[in-house]
């Protein structure tokens, strides 16, 4: 079981330790991503996260790559809406060196103005290769029709034209903003002893102790009922539908996760087997959570033929209408809670695995990942429980909807309708 130990300034460590392997991961989460920027700054926390590689006061950015391919190790970056995370995975001996390239990066970097040219191109390139890929853009246009102004609703990458005018003045702004001791959690999972990661984290994570600047954002009461919608001459139509869900701090997350697994989790879902397999009108269907502290969003995609549009729209709304009247049956139920708990069991046995899980429920939920005890919760799942968050997500009118493809040959807001 994983532990959170409170160390100097408030900063937190999610330790777990697994002596059977011979490795150690190891991530600095922050609490900060682009549900926490304005329209004006939005994409500076992915920037960010970009440009934190690029060179520190004793490391170019090839010495920092070529130091951790070295060792052996590997090293990576993700920002979300609500967090940014640092993170690398070693063989156990060579975990102080990579610890100390990591904090480098975290505590001493210096943003060349040329290195920012460079990497803000790469980050436009990202921007357009979104734009280029119409699944993943109908699911942006899908998430700002459902949320509106709120900041869950802006893009991750962030607005181009921000992207061109951020300067390394606002990023050392940024940084110095959010990169401080009561924003962050220290997560390490391996076979790496409690004393030798508490020392590990005190001698080079020391991170500025200062207050942490908070945004307040007003969480809308309704949301959706807008369609978001970006004609193309592409052979597919790209559909995502958004409803409101929970927060990612509500106890009846695992009963969301199970509820997924049976109407859109794979090629036995309610969804595929019947509008792909029985009725042949999609390619691609599936549905996934968008889950954050404060509310969270359930989607479903599909991608089909643009003369197939209304009549898979139509199907996937009768699945779903079906799905919520009747619930789950007792080999549903059983199926959903073997296919939750094997993903939490299968991810067990990784210390990346571990190392993220209990880093992002220290960070979000303050929360001790215990693995044994999610998977009771998974086990003692009733249908009853199943059932109440499936008509909680599907009886509602707050529908957003996002859409790339051809003009429609039907009027998209009588999804919602």
């Amino acid at each position: 079981m994983s532990e959170i130990i409170s160390l100097a300034g408030g900063l937190r460590l999610a330790y777990q330790y697994i002596p059977h392997i011979h490795s150690v991961s190891l991530g600095v989460f922050v609490k900060v991503g682009s549900g926490n920027e304005v329209a004006e700054d939005n994409g500076i926390a992915h920037y960010t996260e970009h440009v934190l590689f690029k060179g520190t006061e004793k490391r170019t950015a090839f010495d920092i790559v070529r130091e951790m391919d070295s060792l052996g190790a590997n090293m990576n970056a993700y920002t979300s809406k609500e967090m940014t995370a640092f993170y690398f995975q070693c063989v156990d001996d060579v975990t102080e060196q990579c610890a100390e390239i990591l904090s480098d990066i975290l505590l001493h970097s210096v943003f060349p103005p040329e290195e920012l040219e460079k990497e803000r191109g790469v980050v436009l390139e990202e921007i357009g290769m979104v734009a280029d890929q119409p699944d993943d853009l109908s699911q942006d246009l899908c998430s700002a029709a459902f949320w509106g102004e709120y900041p869950y609703g802006r893009t991750i990458l962030g607005e181009a034209e921000n992207v061109k005018r951020f300067s390394s003045e606002d990023i050392h702004a940024f940084v110095d903003r959010h990169y401080v001791t009561r924003n962050i959690v220290v997560s390490i999972a391996g076979n790496i002893s409690r004393e030798e990661a508490i020392s590990l984290t005190e001698r080079y994570f020391r991170f500025p102790d200062r207050p942490v600047e908070k945004r307040s954002f007003v969480l809308p009461t309704t949301f959706g009922g807008k369609v978001n919608a970006e004609y193309k001459d592409i052979e597919q139509a790209n559909l995502t539908l958004a409803f409101p869900s929970l927060p990612i701090v509500d106890d009846r997350t695992y009963a969301i996760s199970a509820m997924s697994v049976v109407l859109g989790g794979g090629m036995s879902s309610l969804l595929f087997q019947e509008i792909r397999e029985r009725l042949g009108l999609v390619y691609s269907v599936y549905d996934y959570s968008s889950l954050y502290e404060k509310a969270g969003a359930h989607c479903i995609y599909l991608g089909t033929n643009p003369k197939n549009l209304e009549k898979a729209v139509r199907a996937v709304k009768k699945c779903v209408d079906d799905f919520a009247a009747r619930g789950l049956d007792d080999e549903a139920l059983y199926r959903a809670k073997m296919q939750v708990k094997s993903g939490l069991i299968l991810g067990g046995e990784s210390s990346m695995s571990l190392m993220r899980a209990q880093g992002r429920a220290a960070l979000i939920k303050n929360e001790i990942f215990d693995l044994d005890e999610r998977i009771a919760i998974v086990d003692n799942l009733t249908k009853q429980q199943i059932d109440d968050v499936i008509r909680t997500i599907f009886l509602t009118k707050q529908i957003g909807v996002g859409y790339v493809g051809k003009d429609p040959r039907f009027d998209l807001t009588e999804i919602y309708q």
